[in-house]
C-alpha cells in the first residue's frame, strides 16, 4: 500500500454539506443562572424593528444550519477553484495541449480531495479524476489511466458517460475499465478516536476499526465522528496494508453542542461566538448574561461581530424583579448597539455574586460599605484613565438602586 503523492490526512471546517453560509441578521446568545430562554426572548423583543432578521437562539440556529449542510463561504470558494482547474484542463485538452491538461486536472483532483467529506465533494473529485484519466489514456499512460478511471467510477457510479458528452475513445476506455476485474487486497483501517464512521470510495463500510478486502488500485478513505473534523486519505493499494487516521477535535462544533454557559473561560467564549456568527448566517450577535450582582438581578450585554469576533464594552443593567427584565433588555440594547467593537467576548465568564445571604454577616457592616465606597470611587477613576488601553472590555453600568424601568 502506498499513500498517493498528492494525498495526506487533512481536515475540513464543516461537518457535512455544501451549502454556503451568508451573513444576514442579528442573533442572541444568552446564558442565565435562572431562565436562559426568558433572557434571550427579552433581548430579541428589545431589538424588534432594529434588525431585518432576529434569531433568539443563535447557537441553536448554528447547529441547525450545520445539520442542514451549511459550510463557510471560504469552503465554497474551494469548490469553485476545483471547477476552474477542471475547466482549464479540459480546454487545454481541446487545444491538444495534453501535458498542460494533465497538470491542471491533477491539480484539480488534489484540490478536490479536501472536499470529499462534504456533500457533493465525492462527485467533484470523481469528475476531475474521470477527465484526468481520459487525458492520461491519450498520453498512453494506460496503467495509470485505468487506475484513475476506476476510482472515478467507484466514487460516482451513477454518472452517465456517453457520446453526448465525451468522445468515442473516452467512452471506450471507461467501458474497458468497467469490464476489468482486479485482484483484492486486505486493508485494516483504524481511527483516533475509535468508532468513527468510515467510508471507502464514498460507500459506508462501518465504524473503526474496520477490516475489508478491496480491489488493487486507488481509493479514497473518509472517517467522521461528531465534534471532530473529518479525515480524508487517498491510498494506492497494491498489497495488504493498515492505515491509521487521526481526527482532530472540532472546537467550534463542540462549543455549539455545549451551548452558552455562565463561567465560560475566555477561549470558549471566543470559539462559541465565532461559530455562531459563522454558521447561523448572522451579521452580529448580542451576548447576554443574566446574573446576580450586588444582591440583585442584572443583565450583562455585549454586541459582537466579525471573525474573530470583536465586541462592544460590557453594558450592565440591573432590574428589580422579573417584571423589569424586558425594560432592562431594551436599555441594554440601546447602550450596546452603538458601541465600538474592539473587545473580546467576556460576559459569559460571569459567575455572579460570590458573597451573599445570611452567611455573610460582615457584609451588613456600615464600616465595610463605607470603605468599599471609597475604593469604588478610586477604582472608577483609575478604570476611566486605563480603559482606552486595557484589554478586557470596560463596563458601562446602571446602578440598580437608581434604575427606573421605562413606562
Amino acid at each position: 500500500m502506498r499513500v498517493l503523492p498528492f494525498a495526506c490526512t487533512i481536515t475540513v471546517i464543516a461537518i457535512s454539506g455544501a451549502q454556503p453560509a451568508f451573513a444576514d441578521g442579528t442573533g442572541v446568545i444568552a446564558a442565565s443562572a435562572s431562565d436562559r430562554g426568558a433572557a434571550a426572548a427579552a433581548m430579541a423583543d428589545a431589538m424588534k424593528g432594529r434588525a431585518e432578521r432576529i434569531v433568539p437562539d443563535a447557537v441553536g440556529e448554528a447547529r441547525t444550519q450545520i445539520a442542514a449542510g451549511a459550510v463557510p463561504v471560504a469552503t465554497m470558494a474551494r469548490f469553485r477553484r476545483v471547477r476552474e482547474l477542471v475547466d482549464e484542463g479540459w480546454k487545454a485538452r481541446s487545444r491538444v495541449a495534453f501535458d498542460i491538461a494533465a497538470l491542471r486536472l491533477a491539480s484539480a483532483r488534489t484540490e478536490a480531495e479536501s472536499l470529499v467529506a462534504l456533500q457533493g465533494g465525492a462527485e467533484v473529485y470523481a469528475d476531475a479524476a474521470l477527465r484526468l484519466g481520459a487525458v492520461l489514456d491519450h498520453l498512453r499512460r494506460k496503467q495509470e489511466s485505468q487506475a484513475v478511471l476506476a476510482l472515478a467510477l467507484a466514487l460516482d457510479p451513477d454518472r452517465p458517460i456517453t457520446l453526448a458528452e465525451f468522445s468515442p475513445d473516452i467512452v471506450e476506455a471507461v467501458d474497458a475499465v468497467r469490464a476489468a476485474t482486479q485482484p483484492k487486497q486486505h486493508l485494516k483501517i483504524t481511527t483516533t478516536p475509535v468508532g468513527a464512521s468510515v467510508r471507502v470510495d464514498n460507500a459506508e463500510v462501518g465504524r473503526s476499526p474496520v477490516e475489508l478486502d478491496l480491489p488493487r488500485g486507488q481509493h479514497v478513505i473518509v472517517a467522521q465522528t461528531p465534534w471532530h473534523h473529518p479525515a480524508v486519505q487517498s491510498v494506492a493499494l497494491d498489497d495488504a496494508a493498515q492505515i491509521a487516521l487521526v481526527l482532530e477535535h472540532d472546537d467550534a462544533a463542540a462549543r455549539l453542542a455545549g451551548g452558552a454557559e455562565l463561567g465560560s473561560p475566555d477561549r470558549a467564549q471566543q470559539e462559541l461566538v465565532d461559530a455562531a456568527l459563522q454558521f447561523a448566517d448572522l451579521d452580529e450577535v448580542i451576548v447576554v448574561a443574566e446574573t446576580t450582582r450586588r444582591g440583585g438581578p442584572t443583565l450583562l450585554v455585549q454586541r459582537c461581530a466579525g471573525l474573530p469576533a470583536r465586541c462592544s464594552a460590557v453594558v450592565e443593567v440591573g432590574f428589580g424583579d422579573r417584571a423589569g427584565l424586558a425594560a432592562a433588555a431594551r436599555s441594554a440594547w440601546e447602550a450596546a448597539r452603538g458601541g465600538e467593537l474592539r473587545y473580546p467576548p467576556t460576559v459569559l465568564g460571569e459567575r455572579g455574586d460570590k458573597i451573599g445571604g445570611s452567611r455573610c454577616k460582615i457584609c451588613r457592616s456600615p464600616w465595610l460599605w463605607t470603605g468599599v465606597g471609597a475604593v469604588v470611587v478610586i477604582g472608577t477613576v483609575i478604570t476611566i484613565v486605563a480603559a482606552s488601553s486595557s484589554k478586557p472590555a470596560p463596563i458601562v453600568g446602571v446602578d440598580p438602586s437608581q434604575y427606573v424601568p421605562p413606562r
